[in-house]
């Protein structure tokens, strides 16, 4: 019975464990947030910068959400596309998307500014200008199915038959 109890202390864990970072970003609290992905179309032709602005519940009045760009290390500037978003009481979650392919300076990183707080820096590369050598997150991923095997096998104390080699003469 205990090591039913420890086996499922352990997969709660874990199930708890893979759920966290998926709302750590995504809080009310009494900051707002800008969260930015990008993607594109399957001719290659468009590339959208979805983006989410969450504000506190108590929030009113309007709100200019810019896109920066720049080419390296170099300073931010502002690419003339930006979105105005009219913030009411009660409501805390707010999207909207750049069409990233309209853009002619053709910057190498973009970020997004409003409501006095910038998103996280997005590199071009992230909207499939380039294709990636290998899909290192979803091998990561696989990499845990062996591991967590190897947890239960050790939470459950299984017991696995050894291979024998006997000589055929």
């Amino acid at each position: 019975m205990r090591r039913l109890a420890l086996g499922a202390l352990v997969a709660l864990a874990l199930l708890i464990g893979s759920a966290v970072p998926a709302f750590a970003n995504y809080g009310y609290g009494n900051h707002p947030t800008l969260l930015v992905s990008c993607s594109c179309d399957k001719g290659g032709t468009q590339y959208l910068l979805h983006g989410t602005l969450v504000v506190p519940f108590k929030s009113s009045g309007p709100v200019d959400v810019s896109l920066l760009g720049r080419n390296g290390s170099g300073p931010w500037t502002n690419t003339g596309l930006t979105d105005h978003i009219n913030v009411t009481m009660g409501q805390t979650v707010y999207s909207f998307t750049f069409d990233v392919s309209l853009d002619t300076h053709h910057f190498s990183q973009y970020e997004l500014s409003g409501d006095g707080v910038a998103s996280r820096v997005l590199n071009r590369d992230e909207c499939g200008f380039r294709v990636p050598e290998a899909p290192a997150s979803s091998l990561l991923l696989l990499g845990g199915i062996p591991a967590g095997a190897l947890l239960a096998v050790k939470t459950f104390h299984v017991r696995l038959p050894r291979p024998s080699f006997r000589r055929i003469a």
